[in-house]
């Protein structure tokens, strides 16, 4: 398998290179190629330590137990709970082919988990753009991948649902885009709070024996008042569930 897709950086993109993946088996590796016209801009830098700016494919083969693509490439991949849905998703999709007779999807790969994470939700400022021209979105183009907070309720039940093996397509559906889009090994998703900003949903675990959510909030004031520079966060309650959103949220997110 190999496959190209373009770098960009920003809102108002600007294309810094292209990667190559390629996969032989179980081997995979990657290839990185800064774009001529980033290099020749005044305000050119570095999008990593490890790809200084230079003509070229700039190569990295998987280590074990590490990433195929460069570490700024790599950041913005999902991992913990979002791979755990990611990997239940098209889990899904293979035993509904082959049920119906079908062909069967190919086995995830590292491309696939990094194209599952939303363009819109998506940490940080690299973003990623198909050979067809579309920035890589977890659903169809007018709609959107990230929910507002009055779907806090649909959130919870699916990402339960996972919890528990339970998850029907349906509930990987929705997840897709919103689950699938951060790090970190307990479950959540991104959300549009209430004043139209990205924010992030952090939910209780079903295998929680304490209040794991007020005990994070309550950490995190505790840092403050203590002099210790700590994000802000909130406790909304949906359906008697203790959920965590950050007091100050991050940027607007349009309408798509």
């Amino acid at each position: 398998m190999k496959r190209t897709i373009e770098v960009y950086l920003g809102e108002a993109p600007q294309r810094v290179g292209m990667l190559h993946y390629n996969q032989e088996g179980a081997r995979e590796s990657s290839i990185f190629t800064y774009d001529a016209a980033w290099l020749d801009r005044d305000d050119r830098f570095e999008i990593d330590p490890l790809q200084p700016l230079q003509t070229g494919p700039q190569f990295r083969q998987k280590p074990r137990g590490g990433s195929v693509f460069h570490p700024a490439i790599a950041d913005t991949e999902p991992d913990g709970w979002a791979r755990n849905v990611i990997r239940r998703d098209h889990a899904k999709r293979r035993a509904a082919a082959r049920a119906a007779g079908g062909e069967l999807p190919p086995l995830v790969n590292s491309l696939d988990f990094l194209l599952e994470v939303d363009d819109v939700s998506r940490v940080g400022a690299l973003r990623f753009r198909d050979v067809e021209g579309m920035f890589r979105r977890t659903v169809e183009v007018g709609s959107g991948a990230t929910p507002p907070s009055i779907e806090l309720r649909h959130m919870i039940a699916s990402s339960r649902a996972v919890e528990l093996n339970a998850e029907t397509a349906a509930d990987l559906e929705y997840l897709r885009g919103r689950a699938t889009s951060l790090g970190g090994l307990r479950p959540k998703c991104s959300i549009v709070d209430d004043d139209g900003k990205l924010a992030i949903g952090k939910f209780p675990s079903v295998r929680d024996e304490r209040a794991v959510t007020k005990a994070e909030v309550l950490a995190l004031r505790l840092a403050r008042r203590a002099g210790i520079r700590a994000a802000e966060a909130r406790i909304v309650v949906s359906d008697e569930v203790p959920v965590v959103i950050p007091a100050k949220a991050g940027i607007h997110v349009q309408a798509m």
